[in-house]
């Protein structure tokens, strides 16, 4: 037990915390896993796969928030698709020669992207690093559909979602941020 103002709180040992973040990651990788074997489109686990590393290992920080990873996800995703639509439609980008014209398009899909995502970003004031690789994902040709990327955002929900949940019912929910993270606050 720990002492703070005036009450006791208990702090999660280092062995429960890896746990619960396990549980948190597979969970949010399982989630993922159903959504491409169901929907057939595999680009989803590559986009989406960090996220929920990051998201499991920092549930309560506010860069992991459910509006943000929502926010930055689909706009990551949308941005990425409307430069791949503007700029490479129809490439496959596993099936792209070496030093070609369909090579300089893919790749120039990505940049503007890139440059895109982030100019999003600053005007929404928001950022979840991760998302970028949702951008390139799109960028490169992953969701080359409109159903496809409507697929990538339904996912992104249920992260968003699953995320909630842990942020509200989690064992750290109601603890300090000592007990989060077994030190003092950093604020």
């Amino acid at each position: 037990m720990h002492i703070h103002d005036d009450h006791e709180v208990e702090v999660m040992s280092v062995n429960e915390r890896v746990l619960w973040a396990s549980g948190h990651g597979l969970l949010l990788l399982l989630v993922l896993g159903g959504t491409v074997f169901v929907s057939g489109y595999w680009a989803i686990i590559l986009a989406l796969g960090p996220a929920a590393y990051l998201l499991a290992l920092d549930a309560h920080s506010s860069d992991n928030a459910p509006a943000v990873v929502i926010i930055s996800y689909t706009a990551a995703l949308g941005v990425g698709w409307v430069a791949y639509m503007a700029l490479a439609q129809g490439i496959a980008p596993t099936a792209v020669e070496p030093m070609s014209e369909p090579a300089l398009r893919v790749i120039g899909s990505a940049f503007v992207a890139l440059a895109g995502t982030t100019g999003v970003f600053y005007l929404l004031n928001t950022l979840q690093p991760m998302a970028y690789v949702a951008t390139f994902a799109a960028a490169i040709g992953s969701f080359p559909t409109i159903q496809s990327l409507v697929i990538a955002a339904l996912a992104v929900l249920l992260m968003a979602g699953i995320q909630a949940v842990r942020r509200r019912y989690g064992p750290e929910s109601a603890a300090s941020p000592e007990a989060i993270n077994g030190r003092p606050s950093e604020t």
